[in-house]
């Protein structure tokens, strides 16, 4: 693990290993599964692991419009699991992904606070010799009662009144061309994928992330807001600002898909 300033974030295969069996432990499979295809989590995950599908567990859609589950159905969806309040997270994905970082910015919404990712998921668990089950867990029920914290979420009714704010920077993080096709006035572009190694898709060492999102001009003395299409790429640019420990970071869940597609705002 590099030296960022809030690594607690992540764990590797080795702790993860070690810890596996900590009754408080509830480790999260959110890969992409299939249960027609001989893929994901049916086929095998770490053992004692829960499947999870954020996009499907956490969003309700309503006259074509997505937003977030009311906290009835999350503390529904934790609480049958047998998450509770104060229970230890670990999320993975098939490597550092979309998919790993969205349920960690949902959960931290959520009011979760012991949530951490498995750096280089699926992979890297496989490459460490982890071991592999088929069997699915089953954890007594809980009560578990949500406590959002709207400090890391943005709307764009929120964006409009905040706009002018000399101390906020909108940070697009789609592709390049996504974003010279029409973005939020005055956000920057810093593709999500930048802040990987290519090679091990985990994230790249603090200094070097440090200065690439600083480039954009997301210093840590401003509140940063990240978007991309739908809320997951840009999930990913705040954990890797959470990780730098930057103070203020909002992901725009809704993104295009809510600024362009459902209401039509401005672009440019």
């Amino acid at each position: 693990m590099t030296n960022y300033p809030n690594s607690n974030l992540l764990v590797e295969a080795e702790w993860l290993t070690q810890h596996l069996t900590d009754a408080n432990l509830r480790v999260l499979d959110v890969r992409a599964s299939d249960p027609r295809l001989p893929v994901g989590y049916r086929m095998g995950h770490i053992p004692g692991a829960i499947q999870l599908d954020p996009a499907r567990e956490f969003f309700v859609t309503a006259n074509r419009m997505r937003d977030l589950a009311p906290a009835e159905k999350i503390a529904q969806t934790l609480g049958a699991r047998g998450i509770a309040p104060d229970s230890a997270i670990v999320i993975y994905d098939e490597w550092t992904g979309t998919l790993a970082t969205y349920a960690y910015w949902l959960l931290k919404y959520f009011g979760h606070r012991d949530v951490k990712i498995l750096h280089g998921g699926w992979a890297a668990w496989k490459k460490a010799g982890g071991a592999v089950s088929p069997e699915a867990p089953a954890f007594p029920a809980t009560n578990y009662l949500p406590q959002p914290n709207t400090a890391v979420r943005a709307t764009a009714d929120w964006i409009q009144a905040n706009a002018t704010r000399a101390d906020l920077l909108l940070l697009d993080a789609r592709s390049e061309g996504e974003y010279s096709g029409g973005h939020i006035p005055g956000a920057q572009n810093l593709p999500y994928d930048s802040s990987l190694d290519p090679m091990t898709q985990t994230f790249k060492d603090a200094a070097t992330l440090k200065a690439q999102i600083e480039s954009a001009g997301a210093t840590p003395d401003k509140e940063v807001v990240v978007y991309c299409a739908s809320g997951a790429r840009s999930s990913h640019l705040f954990a890797a600002l959470q990780l730098l420990g930057y103070p203020r970071a909002r992901n725009y869940d809704g993104s295009m898909m809510d600024w362009a597609q459902a209401r039509g705002l401005p672009m440019e």
